[in-house]
This record gives structure tokens, C-alpha cells and sequence, in this order.
């Protein structure tokens, strides 16, 4: 079975090569990075969850693309919950509004950005 399009958008992969290696950097090499370990996660978080919510829309909707509106929900109830709900339950977590904001500006980045898939569609359409 081949990825679904979402998950192979330049958007997409460059969030996940990114994570990942921060998550490297951070664990395994034990570098520090102070704005990258404070934010980057966040930033990259919307990028990285919001093609699964538009790959199940079009699944179970055929709809290809997400709302601005449902972008904006499914960014609020991540940034409701990483930042009020979380620290609530365990002081492991800390509420840091600049954590929101660097939510929207992934959710942002993704909304720019997510018609490309719309185009790779019509490109592997006019191939086969």
C-alpha cells in the first residue's frame, strides 16, 4: 500500500526529518539547544499532526483540503490541551503561551502551504 499523499509532502517531510533530529540531538547526543528544546516541538507539531486529520477528511468526506476554521479547532484543542489540561494533571508539564503561538505559526505555515497537495494530486493524475 503506498503513503498516502499527506504524509509525502515536502511540508510534511521536512517537519518529520526536522523533529527527528532535534529528538536526536536532544536525547541521545544531549545537546543543548535552548530555543530549538523549548520550541521547535511545538512549532512543528500542527505541520505534523494536520495532514492526518486532512488524509481522513478526504478518506471519509472526499474532501481534499481542511477549512480554516477546522485548522484553527484542531490547533486550539492541541494548544487547550499541551497547555492547560497537561500541567494540570502533572508538573512534568508547564503552561508557556509562547508555546500557543508557536502552534499557530505551524498550523499557520500549514494552511499556506497545503494546496500543494492538491497540485501533487493533479500531477500523479496527469501521469497515469
Amino acid at each position: 500500500m503506498p503513503i498516502p499523499l499527506p504524509f509525502r509532502t515536502p511540508l510534511f517531510l521536512f517537519s518529520l526529518v526536522l523533529f527527528l533530529g532535534h529528538q536526536l540531538s536532544q536525547k541521545v547526543f544531549h545537546l543543548p539547544l535552548p530555543l530549538a528544546d523549548s520550541y521547535l516541538d511545538n512549532l512543528l507539531c500542527m505541520p505534523l499532526l494536520l495532514p492526518g486529520l486532512q488524509w481522513q477528511q478526504r478518506c471519509l468526506l472526499g474532501r481534499p483540503r481542511l477549512s480554516f476554521m477546522e485548522i484553527l479547532a484542531a490547533t486550539a484543542f492541541v494548544a487547550f490541551a499541551s497547555e492547560w489540561l497537561f500541567p494540570r494533571w502533572s508538573p512534568a508539564f508547564t503552561a508557556d503561551p509562547w508555546d500557543v503561538a508557536a502552534y499557530l505559526a505551524g498550523a499557520m505555515v500549514f494552511q499556506a502551504v497545503q494546496g500543494e497537495i492538491s497540485r501533487m494530486r493533479e500531477c500523479e493524475n496527469a501521469r497515469m
